[in-house]
């Protein structure tokens, strides 16, 4: 017999997965790259912040920054106006008051009716509480756009970096999101974070809307930072692309935490899709067919949401019904659709190919299915 191995003998073990590091954030927030810093080292850590680049062309921006202007700018006439009209009026009043000097504002009451007397409390008070609407709710307005200093104002940002094709946009928190929450801690408030998150960066949304208009409730523009990023850029200290899709998160333990858009919004996978569907809205749009997105849109959503789930079958029903409405509203470009949808990979017959528009529809309330007929 041979002799026995003397070696020593081994077990298989099962590979465990890895644990994350003490020293990176969990899942789904992640260290942004240290090519970063010059830009994160300007924020405050009291705000979520949101980087993307607008492409819309320079055309349709100077159009969009241009009716802003001249709101601001008959603002500002007509208060002028009402300064012009108004003030020597009250300087009379003043006069009259504080230096007992007669003239036309000066009132003797004594010789005057009560009715008299209330018609000129009332008409002068009506005149005050118009003055001071006009003070505190109007001209705010044309002061932040033109001169605005705590985020700057998109006056400054407009005659600093002008018009371009690539334009970086910073978007930040408003009051919804509280400072100092433990994004780490999953709960409800770490879900609406997301949730609004995931809102303001749906591909859908922003292919839409240039950066100007994407100011809202939830999000404001800081002027300030987009001077600096562009900055930035010019100077070589960072690329254009460092400022793709992203959002940044203050944590006390780990600091700037970043997640990618295609985090925030679903998997890299249902973002693509989306970027495919948008793409093919597009196309549909410029073929002055875009109520036949929404009809394909319309009859997905129905057939997905019937009884007995969305299986293989009722998937390839749903592509012949869809093809046939593409058919008959398009039977002279029936071939320019063929070679639009082979190109966005859309004709697979499958849920990741036809069918993708249900990764569209996934958390996503578009307003044009209202309209559908």
């Amino acid at each position: 017999m041979p002799p026995k191995s003397k070696g020593r003998a081994f077990r298989n073990t099962p590979v465990q997965a890895p644990v994350p590091s003490k020293n990176e954030p969990p899942e789904p927030f992640s260290r942004p790259s240290s090519k970063l810093e010059p830009f994160l080292s300007t924020l405050s850590t009291n705000h979520i912040y949101i980087t993307h680049i607008d492409t819309k062309p320079v055309d349709f921006k100077r159009k969009i920054f241009l009716v802003p202007v001249l709101m601001n700018v008959a603002i500002v006439g007509l208060i002028l106006w009402r300064i012009k009209n108004i003030l020597p009026w009250y300087m009379k009043i003043c006069w009259s008051l504080m230096a007992g000097a007669r003239n036309e504002t000066s009132l003797d009451t004594a010789w005057m009716s009560y009715n008299d007397i209330a018609k000129e409390i009332l008409r002068r008070s009506m005149s005050f509480v118009l003055d001071l609407i006009i003070y505190v709710f109007i001209w705010p307005w044309p002061r932040a756009f033109f001169t605005g200093r705590a985020a700057g104002n998109p006056v400054l940002w407009r005659f600093i970096v002008g018009f371009n094709r690539e334009e970086i946009i910073v978007r930040r928190s408003r009051r919804w999101f509280q400072a100092g929450l433990d994004m780490l801690e999953e709960g409800s408030e770490q879900d609406l974070v997301l949730r609004t998150v995931r809102q303001a960066v749906d591909p859908m949304w922003m292919n839409e809307k240039t950066g100007y208009l994407m100011l809202s409730k939830e999000w404001d523009l800081d002027w300030k930072l987009m001077v600096t990023a562009t900055k930035l850029c010019d100077k070589k200290k960072m690329d254009m692309k460092d400022f793709k899709p992203s959002i940044f998160i203050h944590d006390k333990t780990f600091g700037w935490m970043t997640i990618e858009s295609a985090v925030a919004s679903g998997t890299a996978k249902e973002e693509e899709g989306r970027r495919k569907i948008v793409a093919f809205k597009d196309e549909l749009t410029v073929m002055g067919k875009e109520n036949l997105f929404f009809r394909w849109i319309e009859l997905v959503q129905f057939e997905s949401s019937q009884p007995g789930g969305f299986g293989p079958e009722r998937q390839e029903d749903t592509m012949i019904k869809a093809k046939k409405i593409f058919h008959d509203s398009l039977a002279p470009d029936w071939l320019n659709l063929s070679k639009i949808t082979e190109r966005l990979n859309l004709n697979q017959g499958s849920a990741n190919g036809f069918l993708d528009v249900r990764i569209y529809l996934r958390g996503n309330e578009d307003p044009g299915l209202q309209n559908v007929q």
